[in-house]
């Protein structure tokens, strides 16, 4: 996550095509890097979202381990790849993707197994985080997850009692120029797809189902007042009344809207949505594997996690620290019926890189989705 905590870092993508991250240079991908491997053993090179290093550093852990961090900031996934591609393996320890594209780094071998007996804390982690499809490969697991989040229908229940059902109703001419948008390719395609194209797998329709997807799209932005660049900027239009109901959206956005006085509620259409859950991996040839281990550890501790709770106001996995948490921050996530969530939403895997068969890749969802920004 950036350092805008408006916005969930799993859902924040550039609209550049994914292959040309994977070009990037090797000069690119060693901004902020330590031109050579000559450093501290208890040092660790960390590339990923702001913030997500807080769990970890906000205390003095690090320091009780004898452990340096080096950060580098990343401003989207896309980052990852192409700093490990572009001469990160061997220098680089940690990495803090998004669970879609685990299945590539590990295609990519830029990424190593986790060895569960060194991250004990895993114990602690709930199951339908822990055994996520997209960071278990192979029977191997690849990531330690971390933090989680979807796409739920915001609204305001001033002006709506009871939210509709389903994502199609919001086209209904009752909810015109009162529906909020996000520009959000990944989630707002997504969810699409679900409504449009009745598909239980989003991130695999063939060119036919795109194009019905960013149809459905346009006609939700013809219903749209505010098409938001930001989380932050979404929930300052419904706090302002300027909307009251949003197509795609983020648990946090009650906490968001609370801060400036007004209450708001989410839903799970009947269509479901997409989740993002967001985790820390070790890349391949760490060069600072144990200390790597302890800030794996120590992210999904409790102390780490309700630091992310209650400051970075983001969900957590580890079963402990949401008991833990008070109740006012608790309550922002459905924590009570997780075991069900996975119903509500999804953590589908990524959009095809290269082709496969008849489906679209994730370079042709970016393409098709400049026809929704030109609508």
């Amino acid at each position: 996550m950036g350092s805008d905590k408006s916005k969930p870092s799993g859902l924040s993508l550039t609209r550049r095509h994914f292959t040309q991250a994977l070009a990037a240079t090797a000069a690119a991908a060693a901004i902020g890097l330590p031109a050579t491997r000559a450093r501290a053993a208890t040092s660790v090179n960390f590339v990923g979202w702001q913030g997500y290093d807080d769990p970890v550093a906000f205390d003095d852990f690090l320091k009780s381990k004898d452990i340096t961090l080096n950060t580098t900031y990343i401003g989207n996934n896309d980052e990852i790849v192409a700093k490990l591609r572009g001469g990160g393996i061997g220098t680089i320890d940690i990495v803090t993707p998004y669970m879609g594209y685990i299945p590539l780094l590990v295609k990519l071998d830029l990424i190593q197994p986790i060895d569960v007996s060194r991250v004990p804390n895993l114990e602690k982690v709930m199951p339908i985080f822990r055994n996520d499809p997209n960071i278990v490969v192979d029977g191997k697991l690849y990531g330690v997850p971390f933090t989680w989040g979807g796409g739920p229908m915001v609204y305001d229940p001033a002006v709506f009692a009871t939210p509709p059902a389903s994502w199609k109703d919001l086209l209904k001419p009752e909810f015109t120029g009162k529906v909020g948008m996000m520009d959000d390719p990944l989630g707002n395609m997504m969810i699409g797809a679900l409504v449009a194209t009745g598909t239980q797998t989003p991130t695999k329709i063939n060119a036919a189902q795109l194009e019905q997807t960013i149809d459905f799209l346009i006609e939700m932005k013809k219903q749209s007042r505010v098409v938001a660049a930001s989380w932050g900027d979404l929930s300052d239009a419904i706090a302002r009344g300027d909307v009251a109901i949003t197509f795609n959206g983020w648990e946090t956005m009650v906490k968001f809207c609370a801060d400036k006085g007004k209450a708001v509620k989410y839903a799970y259409p009947s269509e479901r949505t997409h989740a993002w859950l967001d985790n820390y991996c070790i890349a391949k040839d760490a060069p600072n594997l144990d200390a790597a281990y302890e800030l794996c550890n120590r992210v999904i501790s409790v102390e780490g996690q309700k630091r992310l709770a209650e400051v970075a106001i983001q969900a957590i996995v580890n079963a402990d620290a949401v008991a833990a948490l008070p109740a006012d921050i608790r309550a922002l996530y459905p924590y009570d019926d997780i075991a069900d969530y996975g119903k509500k939403a999804s953590f589908f895997g990524f959009p095809p890189v290269e082709p496969e068969g008849d489906l679209t890749t994730f370079s042709d969802w970016l393409k098709a989705y400049e026809r929704f920004k030109a609508a």
